[in-house]
């Protein structure tokens, strides 16, 4: 797919999920978790987070925003204005002082500052996966639920290797890189270490499972938090049934 396409591609998932959103603010019932809550995923560089992050939304029908698709909306002012036009003012400045992030980053750098509204917004709209950019220290801490995937150094390189056909030193020298500056950025902006486990709900070491466990594990993971089972047939509407013991 060429860049262009992909980029229609993204306005136009932007514009069906504003006219789903919509939608809901019209419908005056009472939405359970299922609707309202969000997913975020943190991941090492080779642990398979965005392809489990898709699973789980094909599972649930939920929307999943990459790091680039968030970059995307964050640096198209049109596309910005949309996702946070109803993100009200008061409601952002609570849940502003409620995160890790740097102020004065917030208030100085304009990348970061349209990230963060567009993650804070994206993950207020609920049903949404989102993957990577730190959002587990800017979204809601009590309406989602946030994981880390990872797995062994080595059998990350491996997979590298074999997927990419490269040596091992340079399938290392790659997979490190990744790492570094995933880590790199989380210290700058929040000052917190992507590795220490008490940012994340669930930490999960998917090495020796398939993308399906994962997926699974993490539903029924967001199923205890919501205290409700997930929806038996997962469709834009869902309901929730009997609260969890």
């Amino acid at each position: 797919m060429s860049l262009a396409d992909e980029n229609v591609q993204w306005d136009s998932l932007v514009d069906r999920q504003m006219h789903l959103w919509q939608e809901k603010q019209r419908d005056h019932k009472t939405l359970c978790p299922w609707d309202t809550g969000h997913l975020t995923i943190s991941r090492t560089y080779g642990a398979r987070g965005y392809r489990i992050g898709e699973l789980v939304g094909q599972k649930l029908k939920w929307e999943v925003y990459s790091r680039k698709l968030v970059e995307y909306i964050a640096d198209r002012s049109n596309l910005r204005h949309k996702v946070i036009a109803d993100f009200d003012e008061k409601r952002t400045s609570r849940t502003l002082s409620q995160t890790l992030f740097e102020p004065s980053a917030y208030s100085s750098n304009k990348y970061y500052r349209h990230l963060v509204q567009v993650i804070l917004s994206l993950a207020d709209h609920g049903r949404a996966v989102i993957v990577g950019r730190g959002a587990n220290f800017i979204a809601d801490r009590k309406t989602g639920l946030h994981v880390r995937v990872t797995a062994s150094l080595e059998s990350r390189i491996e997979r590298y290797a074999s997927q990419q056909k490269v040596s091992f030193k340079e399938a290392k020298k790659k997979v490190e890189a990744v790492d570094r500056e995933r880590a790199e950025y989380i210290r700058h902006f929040f000052h917190q270490d992507p590795e220490d486990p008490a940012h994340y709900d669930v930490v999960i070491n998917v090495e020796h499972l398939t993308n399906e466990q994962v997926a699974d594990t993490i539903i029924a993971a967001m199923a205890i938090k919501f205290g409700y089972p997930p929806p038996k047939e997962s469709t834009t509407d869902s309901s929730c049934g009997d609260e969890q013991s």
